[in-house]
């Protein structure tokens, strides 16, 4: 089976105990390969944090789009001040602010994943429609928290009682109706190579859920809500991941995948991600944060966007983006121009067969939650630009059309 979750592309030796009950236990050790992403220690001291907003642990007291950006292994610096919008009330200055306004706005242009009748604002262009109306009797509405790219979050996309079925299947043995559940330990560590110690990137605890489980049928149905124009088939399979304790949690990573994941049986690239939590977080912790994008913070300040968790709360974003064949066609032609080059800048990844490009701005990571026995779990969606073959319970028996909708 192939664990799509996993960011970055890795090398994962797994060893897989198969027991007698509904629950199949996977444990997988995990050796990364080297990416331009910086991580960060989940471990590091926090006591220069001044117990405020701009985290230290995170760098979030330093202003995004003032500071060169740090790569893995050195590599090249690049600065995408040109290409990141924020809100209008959190720009430096009148003319950002009015970029950002206009690209709230509605516009008429359509690219091939807008199959509605629905003007969709310009910042949401090359990317999934998103009904930025009600729904769910006015019980939910996106709400904007960065322009370019989108960052949007939906209050009550799942009610408290939905979450706690949920979360129920995290529990063994699962309730029933679920039926088998795959569940993973992660443990990604990369070496220090300055003082030979194991700093953790990704420490966690995913339950892969089948889609016919009626307990994530509120979760298929808010979902297609929200995003109007994909089909249930490009979803990946729904993955539920439990961060428990001060100790865990995940650093800096994209979501987007690479060129030899992105396959046709895959689906393609992924074009959008879907988180919903399913608890709150003690003292605001459990952040899930956006390395190279600005939000407000106390008093104004500005800070490094992060959402908070708090039960219920959906959060969307786009790990890349979707171009036009003409794009592809230039690229192959060698047509493109100087300024070109210099205006992507290395915010963007390379044109894929299915015509996205990964968007490197969206990097982001998962605080720990605060307290030794603190807990934070989310809800997990995936789409892709395509459709999803699911392979992860084996080839065929995890169907699409077995959701309840």
């Amino acid at each position: 089976a192939r664990y799509l979750h996993f960011r970055p592309p890795l090398k994962a030796a797994l060893l897989l105990a198969i027991t007698a009950s509904a629950t199949v236990r996977v444990r997988a050790f995990h050796i990364p390969q080297s990416r331009h992403i910086h991580k960060v220690s989940l471990h590091a001291s926090t006591t220069d944090s001044n117990n405020d907003d701009d985290d230290d642990l995170w760098n979030a007291d330093i202003s995004p789009l003032q500071q060169q950006r740090q790569r893995h292994n050195s590599e090249e610096q690049y600065d995408w001040t040109w290409s990141i919008l924020p809100l209008p009330e959190h720009a430096d200055n009148t003319s950002i602010a009015e970029r950002a306004r206009c690209a709230m706005m509605s516009s008429s242009t359509k690219n091939h994943h807008h199959h509605s009748n629905n003007k969709q604002p310009a910042a949401l262009q090359d990317r999934c429609s998103v009904n930025l109306d009600a729904f769910h009797n006015g019980r939910c509405k996106a709400q904007w928290l960065h322009v370019d790219p989108p960052v949007l979050t939906v209050d009550n996309f799942l009610t408290e009682l939905e979450c706690d079925d949920i979360r129920r299947i995290t529990i063994s043995p699962p309730p029933a109706g679920v039926g088998r559940v795959i569940k993973l330990e992660s443990r990604l560590s990369e070496s220090n190579k300055s003082n030979n110690q194991g700093t953790a990137v990704r420490l966690s605890t995913t339950w892969y859920v089948r889609y016919g489980a009626p307990q994530v049928a509120p979760l298929l149905r808010s979902l297609m809500q929200l995003l109007p124009d994909i089909q249930l088939e490009q979803t990946e399979e729904v993955q539920l991941v439990r961060y428990m304790g001060e100790g865990q949690g995940f650093g800096w990573h994209e979501d987007a995948l690479s060129e030899q994941e992105a396959t046709m049986d895959a689906g393609g690239q992924r074009i959008a991600t879907l988180l919903v939590y399913l608890d709150d977080c003690q003292d605001g912790s459990g952040r899930t944060l956006f390395r190279d994008l600005r939000g407000g913070g106390k008093d104004g300040k500005q800070c490094r966007l992060g959402v908070s968790p708090k039960k219920g709360r959906a959060l969307l974003f786009f790990p890349a983006i979707s171009t036009t064949a003409s794009i592809v066609e230039e690229e192959d032609n060698e047509s493109t121009t100087d300024d070109d080059e210099e205006e992507d800048n290395g915010a963007f990844g390379n044109v894929y067969f299915d015509h996205t490009r990964a968007d490197h701005r969206t990097t982001h990571a998962g605080e720990p939650p605060t307290g030794q026995n603190g807990q934070k779990h989310i809800a997990q969606l995936w789409i892709h630009s395509g459709k999803h073959t699911p392979v992860v319970f084996g080839r065929g028996l995890n169907r699409h059309s077995e959701a309840v909708l």
